[in-house]
C-alpha cells in the first residue's frame, strides 16, 4: 500500500513540477510579446516611463504565475496518468 502511494506521489509531484516550469517558460515569452509590449507602450508613452515598467512587471509577473499553476495542473494529471499506464 504505502509502496504504491509513494510511487503515484513520484510521478504526480515530477509532473507538477516540470509542468509548472514548462508552464511559466511558455507563458512569460508569449505574454511579452503579446500583450506587454503594446499595451505598458502606451501605459507608458502616457505616464512618461515609470507606468510602463510597472505595467511589464505586472503582466509578465501575471502570466508567469498563470501559467506555473496551469503547467501544474497538467503535470500533475499526466504523471497520474503516466503512473497508471505503468501499473
Amino acid at each position: 500500500g504505502e509502496t504504491e502511494a509513494c510511487e503515484k506521489i513520484r510521478y504526480t509531484e515530477a509532473g507538477s513540477f516540470v509542468g509548472g516550469m514548462g508552464g511559466g517558460g511558455v507563458a512569460v515569452p508569449l505574454a511579452s510579446r503579446l500583450a506587454a509590449a503594446p499595451i505598458c507602450a502606451a501605459i507608458g508613452f502616457g505616464s512618461g516611463g515609470i507606468g510602463g515598467i510597472v505595467c511589464g512587471l505586472v503582466v509578465v509577473g501575471g502570466a508567469s504565475y498563470a501559467g506555473g499553476e496551469g503547467g501544474e495542473w497538467v503535470g500533475e494529471w499526466m504523471g497520474e496518468n503516466i503512473y497508471e499506464v505503468r501499473k
